[in-house]
């Protein structure tokens, strides 16, 4: 029998990345695979390097092909994988450590038949999160379908996933040869046919950027003419094959998603690109596709690309060049005879953007940003805004024929969220007591609405969505047992009313193990166990608890106590050493399960931390433990380099300032801030060195706010010179820094010259405005 799981490597001429790829492989915590190296007929040294690898590790095998391109080479690897799984992974590319072993055991536990992680880029310079997996992989999903993730068509990427190998052999699935954008005709297909797919918020594939100097990758090389036939032709293989089983729906949606991204790029390029050849088969491909594409397709864009692509259809290039030169940087479409007044047209939205949770006094804080658009770019008179609450079904009650609402007062404030004006800035306050019932506290879920009224007195309503930044959302204990949670599901905020079965009151390591310490609320019974996922709703290992009475015999409002040992060797399994800047910190969520009649059928769910937890921050040998509660409140658990730990941060007038303490070793010798906006550019501004302070018990640096020290705008990420080395590293940061942005922005406004905000990958970013 062969390998559970087989990953397909295709190589040719990647000798400069080849062996950091390989190097990711081979470390790979999933112990049961094989990779299958095929060497597409290098001619830089790649196939030695790859052969020298198989002959040292059982686990490689190479074999060997004239150059046929990359969907021959997976194809060929295809045919020799002998495992239960299939995976792909490109060769100038990494893995996480934990990718194989997290996917796996998703479908494993699943049963689906595709699951699929998400996906950062990076360079020599660091790590930041893959725009197209931003929106398709915010959470966790587990056993849905692709109409049901209808967005899930973004994620066109092979090398983020693995499949069954029976759905795979049962599709008689293969890779196109001979043309670019291979990935394309197989996922979104795959994606259609599958009856389950899991979908994963953590970063499985490091999806490298080649830089000046370098290569261009394929996706680097649009305005080449073979580029563009190739991906029109992808698109369209994919389109067929959604008509081909059925879904019309699916279909629109792609088409859809195609005209507004990758057939996109091309059209945007056309200003730019001078070659008469190029633009004429980009409007002879852009008719032959929008012939296949139903008229309601172009109905969903906006009037910029509406009038794009109707112009591309009619062959009228000047006109064409002149509509995509104003509105691929965000301008209105120009008029231009001939084109219906009814494409410019379009339907007023709600566009939101959640800015901070916070909990002052006992109250729940959000700030955020909300208009009616389109308006005018300038600032467009007096605007009523309201918040208020629905409440939303349960699983043991229907939905109510009439959701309850509760109003809530909103005032205007100062804040600029993504590229949202700062006259669109709303902050209320919301009691906990908003969310109690008559009859006491019972669990539920609200869904956090927000209304716009302009001053032509056309209201628009929707949810609170999260925007380009994700807030830290505290959760809050508001009376004995019970919880108010901020979370974020499909990208709106909800506040979910919970009272736990079970919370952590304590942490310490003694003699090689986590004691988690813990209470069951009252009527409760122990034993139960808890659990170590590195994603939401994936469990990796189970432990057991065991009684242990607190000095009164109880804790908690009746409940009794409990205590769980975790081994430190399974805390730091997979973890390896975090060297790029913008590499979030690695670590795991505890949560728990018991079988009584508290949780009938021991339901796994989030062990929160209790009032009065306090965190543990051991300087042990490395990694270091930082044990506090994530997003949610939730325990996590996460393993930290030698070097400092950012502990708290202050804005004012003058600048920023960040401290912390040494978790292992001594302080760093700098704090370096990166330029984070601009990683793919070789013009990007320098790292700005800042000197660290030592005192008492820690150090702090400064960031002025003025004069020449003074970073230039942009977005900053934070990295540290270690005081024995040259290499910079990231800088990491307790999640108590991010809890407190919100709060912060009382006394420091967003529009403060230098500003903290958290970014999509649960790190936190200096602003300089």
């Amino acid at each position: 029998m062969g390998a559970l799981l087989s990953v397909v490597v295709p190589i040719y001429n990647v000798a400069r990345y080849l062996t950091e790829c390989l190097d990711s492989l081979a470390a790979q915590t999933h112990a049961d695979v094989e990779f299958i190296l095929v060497d597409d007929g290098s001619t830089d040294g790649s196939g030695d390097i790859a052969a020298a690898r198989a002959a040292a590790d059982p686990r490689f095998q190479l074999i060997r092909q004239p150059n046929r391109g990359l969907g021959a080479a997976r194809n060929t690897g295809i045919r020799a994988a002998t495992g239960d799984y299939l995976a792909f992974a490109d060769s100038d590319d990494v893995l996480p450590l934990y990718a194989y072993e997290v996917l796996v055991g998703t479908l494993e536990s699943t049963g689906s038949q595709i699951v699929s992680g998400n996906v950062a880029l990076f360079n020599s310079r660091g790590l930041w999160q893959s725009p197209l997996h931003r929106g398709t992989h915010r959470q966790t999903w587990l056993g849905v379908r692709l109409r049901s993730r209808r967005n899930l068509v973004y994620d066109r990427l092979a090398c983020n996933k693995v499949f069954r190998r029976d759905f795979w052999a049962d599709h008689d699935l293969w890779f196109p040869e001979g043309v670019r954008y291979e990935d394309i005709p197989v996922t979104i297909p795959a994606y259609a046919l599958a009856e389950t797919i899991d979908v994963l918020p953590v970063v499985v594939y490091h999806w490298r950027q080649r830089e000046a100097g370098a290569e261009e990758s394929i996706s680097q090389r649009q305005a080449e003419v073979a580029n563009l036939v190739d991906r029109f032709a992808a698109v369209r293989s994919a389109s067929r094959a959604l008509a081909a089983v059925g879904d019309r729906a699916m279909k629109k949606h792609y088409d859809t998603t195609a005209l507004r991204s990758d057939l996109r790029m091309f059209l945007h390029l056309l200003p730019d690109v001078a070659d008469a050849g190029y633009r004429q088969r980009f409007l002879e491909l852009a008719g032959e596709f929008l012939t296949e594409v139903e008229p309601v397709v172009l109905d969903r864009l906006d009037p910029g690309l509406r009038v794009a692509w109707r112009l591309a259809a009619e062959g009228r290039l000047p006109e064409l060049l002149t509509v995509v030169t104003a509105t691929r940087t965000g301008g209105a479409p120009p008029a231009v005879s001939g084109v219906p007044v009814a494409l410019y047209r379009t339907k007023p939205r709600l566009r939101t953007a959640l800015g901070s949770v916070t909990w002052p006094d006992g109250r729940l804080q959000i700030s955020g940003n909300a208009l009616r658009a389109p308006t005018s770019t300038g600032r467009p008179g007096p605007m009523l805004r309201a918040l208020w609450l629905r409440e939303q079904g349960q699983a043991r009650r229907p939905l109510p024929a009439r959701a309850q609402s509760r109003l809530l007062r909103s005032r205007t404030v100062q804040p600029a969220v993504d590229d949202l004006p700062a006259w669109s800035g709303f902050a209320a306050s919301i009691p906990a007591r908003a969310l109690r019932s008559a009859a006491g506290w019972r669990p539920g879920t609200w869904l956090v609405m927000t209304g716009v009224v302009d001053r032509a007195g056309q209201p628009t309503t929707g949810p609170v969505q999260v925007g380009e930044i994700v807030p830290a959302l505290p959760a809050a204990w508001v009376a004995p047992g019970v919880r108010i949670v901020p979370v974020l599901h499909d990208g709106a905020l909800r506040l979910r009313v919970e009272r736990p079965v079970a919370w952590a009151t304590a942490v310490r390591v003694h003699d090689d193990h986590l004691v988690i310490g813990g209470a069951v609320v009252a009527g409760g019974t122990v034993p139960l166990t808890l659990t170590l996922s590195r994603t939401p709703q994936v469990v990796w290992r189970r432990y057991p608890t065991t009684a242990e009475p607190g000095p009164d015999g109880t804790t908690g409002p009746g409940g009794a106590a409990f205590s769980c040992r975790i081994p430190l060797a399974d805390l730091r399994a997979g973890v390896g050493p975090q060297t790029a800047v913008g590499t979030p910190v690695q670590g795991w969520l505890v949560g728990c399960a018991t079988g009584d009649g508290l949780d009938p059928g021991g339901a796994d769910r989030e062990l929160p931390v209790g009032d009065g937890f306090v965190e543990l921050h051991p300087a042990v040998e490395w990694p270091g433990l930082l044990v506090e509660p994530a997003d949610h409140g939730q325990l996590s658990v996460r393993l930290l380099p030698a070097g400092p730990l950012v502990t708290w941060a202050s804005v004012d007038d003058s600048g920023l300032t960040l401290g912390g303490a040494c978790v292992v070793g001594g302080a760093p010798s700098l704090v370096v801030l990166r330029h984070a906006a601009d990683l793919r550019d070789a013009a990007a501004p320098a790292d700005r060195e800042l000197p660290v302070e030592a005192v008492d018990e820690g150090w702090l640096v400064r960031v002025p706010a003025t004069g020449p020290d003074r970073p230039d705008p942009g977005r900053w990420w934070f990295g540290f010179r270690p005081a024995d080395g040259d290499q910079v590293r990231e800088l990491p940061m307790s999640l108590r820094v991010r809890e407190g942005l919100g709060l912060a922005d009382a006394a420091a406004p967003r529009s403060a010259p230098v500003r903290l905000v958290p970014d999509r990958l649960h790190r936190v970013a200096l602003v300089s405005s």
